[in-house]
């Protein structure tokens, strides 16, 4: 019995040496569906998505020509979102980074997010 007692006491230990803040964390696996709503009420929701008008000035729209394809390239001829890949005369959204993805998909993820979802960069700046 001392044994045990001394080892969750080295394992405590241990946890906080890593960790000092590990008692303070939540542990959603053991919560409940309505613990897990009522924590969902409390935290709320955080839009950090565009407005249209902020979207439509940070992507650029281009129309896609097919061109001679590189074995270099082949990143470049499909979309990340939605993982098709691009077709002759396909709408692109092309960002301020420089990454281009279809207009429909990217306008789609500014409207949650806004980053690029390749790089993180911002796709609008907020003070402009």
């Amino acid at each position: 019995k001392r044994f045990m007692m001394l080892d969750q006491l080295v394992i405590h230990e241990s946890r906080e040496a890593l960790d000092p803040h590990w008692d303070m964390r939540l542990d959603i696996d053991d919560m409940s569906y309505e613990e897990l709503l009522a924590l969902e009420e409390r935290i709320g929701n955080v839009n950090t998505g565009l407005a249209d008008e902020k979207i439509s000035g940070c992507v650029m729209e281009l129309a896609c020509r097919n061109s001679a394809r590189t074995q270099n390239d082949q990143d470049k001829e499909r979309c990340i979102i939605c993982l098709e890949e691009y077709k002759h005369k396909d709408s692109l959204g092309k960002l301020k980074c420089g990454h281009d993805f279809h207009a429909g998909c990217i306008k789609k993820w500014l409207e949650v997010k806004n980053a690029c979802p390749v790089c993180k960069a911002d796709a609008a700046n907020e003070t402009t």
